[in-house]
């Protein structure tokens, strides 16, 4: 079996589509796939996985109320809202890679692709629905890539 462990950081292009919501039926309608805007993104499974267990601890003991006896409790630290926004961001940083052919409206300059502007994409309900569609796409292929070798 060949394994390419650098597949795991490489990342997918994807064509970009605009899209917008259908206001009746709340459906996402898309637009056609743009040729001259991409972007590369990676699954940002790893990075929770990751986040998850390298995050802090807590541990509590507790009286079980029946037995009596001290009972040891471990849970996650519960993060701090400027934690969890940290968190998001770090994560959207970690899975867009780079684009391609995205402007400024106003400047018709290209838009850099660093962690500030990835997250202000983010922003965007359009950027945020094709990014979640990304991220839906290259987990199905997982999903499926395992079923095929599960069959071999």
């Amino acid at each position: 079996m060949l394994i390419d462990l650098n597949a795991i950081t490489d990342g997918e292009w994807f064509p970009f589509r605009m899209s917008t919501i259908n206001p009746d039926t709340g459906e996402t309608i898309w637009g056609e796939e743009s040729l001259e805007v991409k972007v590369k993104i990676r699954s940002w499974k790893k990075f929770f996985e990751d986040s998850f267990t390298n995050r802090e601890r807590v541990v509590e003991w507790k009286v079980h109320p029946k037995s009596k006896q001290n009972q040891k409790h471990e849970n996650l630290k519960e993060f701090t809202p400027e934690e969890t926004i940290q968190q998001k961001q770090d994560a959207v940083d970690y899975a867009v890679l780079e684009w391609k052919g995205f402007k400024d409206k106003k400047t018709k300059k290209i838009i850099e692709c660093n962690k500030d502007t990835k997250n202000a994409m983010m922003g965007l309900d359009f950027f945020d629905r094709f990014f979640v569609e990304c991220q839906t796409t290259i987990d199905s292929k997982k999903i499926e890539e395992e079923k095929a070798h599960v069959k071999n």
